[in-house]
């Protein structure tokens, strides 16, 4: 942290960096942040098997903050924390490239890269569990760092530690401990070594077994223990595809791990001719990228290092998550750290030129503020708090929706979960909506009255399963949202 307040350009970029996260919080919000800002606020779920101490921290702050005498929305609260956790994940990449003998200004420019990357923006400004176990993994590959650099134990063990927290913050980084575990027999050979390592690990199993008995209230066996840990896979919610969605999606995803790329930045440009201007400053800086990479022969300078091994240690990292965010039908949520890997890999390999870096910071703060910090947070792209309005007063009629988003959001103002009176669209046919209706039941449905955009949702979904028009449709209200007017109608048989 030292090096850092030494440097007055590195303090007014984290100022900067930090004025961007904490004053852009979205405010559209994906269903999953709903869902866990849900479980804290009503107190349901709060050990999470994929994530397992996720939720448990937002509960813990917002606690504190009531005992303190603030009482702060939770939703919210979860933005800022990952917010918070982004800068120190920063600063932990800052104190690397230090012992790496990065040079100053070189340091700067590739955590602005890092901070300005789409997904660790998005996500650090989102109610998501991705950004705080980054900090832990981080924190694990710097005592890894140092304990090449200095041969202390104590550096040893504390890399295995950190690592197995960033695994019970989520279960993805299990890749990144294990990783630095065979790193760690290959750089001593010695078993006794790799022995101390793996000591800290036995935290996981504890850790999971303290919640399976004492918050689960399940008996201690196999069988209870390995269906919570696999929870996600048990369920079927693991989603897998090798066809040509799934190759799409991973390389689509690939791109948008950096660089936001939307449907609705056509939309932005459309509303307001103003974003043309940062769209055509960001061709711009593409064209002068490309040029002065083919023109400057300097761009790359390959670099004398004596850290082969922690090199294929992150590359390992990398490969091992872009891989299971393949398995996982190219899911961009498990490519949140590749930007701080891929900085590792370079700047070890290579000293890069400065201008070539300053530029490439430059594109990626101006392109994903405008088409996406600076749009979330003051779009409302569907406005579906007012559909969620009217679902909390009429409890007992049963409604149709299209986004998934607005049951969890639902969930979350009301703590009613899994409602049995919202159903999502897919999961309904029209004979069991005939069937509903002959059952005398009030059923209201937004799937014919919401604007459409194209979409990973849209891309994958199939044909509706319910024909509409063999219904009578009643127009209840409508609102506004940034993707145009939402329609409720009131579904009845017709006479």
């Amino acid at each position: 942290m030292n090096s850092i307040l030494k440097n007055k350009s590195t303090v007014l970029l984290f100022v900067v960096i930090a004025v961007l996260y904490l004053c852009f919080p979205t405010q559209n919000s994906s269903l999953d942040a709903y869902a866990y800002a849900g479980y804290v606020k009503h107190n349901f779920f709060l050990f999470t098997p994929h994530h397992l101490f996720s939720n448990v921290l937002i509960y813990a702050l917002s606690k504190a903050l009531e005992y303190l005498g603030f009482y702060v929305d939770v939703l919210w609260l979860g933005k800022i924390t990952n917010s918070v956790f982004q800068l120190l994940n920063l600063v932990v990449l800052y104190k690397i490239l230090s012992y790496l003998k990065v040079d100053k200004v070189s340091k700067n420019m590739y955590v602005a890269i890092v901070a300005f990357s789409f997904s660790l923006w998005r996500y650090g400004t989102e109610n998501e569990t991705y950004i705080v176990p980054i900090t832990f993994s981080l924190l694990g590959s710097f005592q890894f760092l140092l304990y090449q650099l200095k041969l202390r134990d104590r550096y040893l063990l504390l890399s295995s530690f950190f690592g197995v927290i960033a695994c019970l913050f989520h279960q993805i980084h299990f890749f990144g401990w294990l990783g630095l575990g065979v790193g760690c027999y290959q750089y001593t050979k010695k078993f006794k070594t790799l022995l101390l390592y793996i000591l800290p690990a036995f935290l996981v199993p504890l850790s999971y077994i303290l919640v399976v008995v004492f918050y689960e209230n399940q008996d201690l066996n196999f069988n209870n223990l390995s269906h919570f840990v696999f929870h996600d896979f048990y369920k079927g919610t693991v989603q897998t595809d090798f066809g040509w969605k799934g190759f799409f999606f991973q390389a689509l995803n690939t791109i948008r791990t950096y660089i936001q790329i939307h449907p609705n930045i056509y939309y932005l440009i459309q509303r307001n001719w103003l974003y043309a201007v940062p769209f055509m400053i960001c061709v711009l800086i593409i064209f002068t990228l490309i040029k002065r990479a083919f023109k400057k022969e300097n761009v790359f300078i390959k670099r004398e290092h004596s850290l082969s091994l922690f090199l294929k240690i992150h590359l390992y990292i990398f490969i091992t998550n872009y891989l299971f965010a393949f398995y996982n039908y190219g899911n961009v949520e498990f490519m949140v750290m590749l930007p701080f890997l891929l900085v590792l890999f370079v700047v070890i390999q290579y000293k890069v030129d400065i201008t070539f870096l300053k530029r490439v910071a430059l594109f990626l703060c101006i392109w994903n503020f405008c088409f996406a910090i600076l749009p979330n947070r003051i779009y409302s792209y569907y406005n579906d708090t007012a559909l969620v309005d009217y679902m909390a007063l009429h409890p007992k009629s049963l409604f149709i929706i299209k986004n998934h988003e607005a049951k969890n959001q639902y969930y979350y103002k009301t703590g009613i979960n899994d409602a049995s009176n919202i159903l999502l669209y897919r999961k309904l046919t029209s004979e069991k909506l005939i069937q509903l209706l002959k059952d005398e039941k009030e059923v209201y449905t937004d799937v014919l009255g919401k604007p459409e955009i194209l979409n990973k949702e849209k891309i994958t979904a199939s044909n509706l399963t319910v024909n509409f028009e063999e219904f009578k449709k009643e127009e209840v209200f409508s609102y506004e949202g940034f993707y145009g007017t939402s329609k409720l109608y009131k579904i009845s048989l017709e006479k």
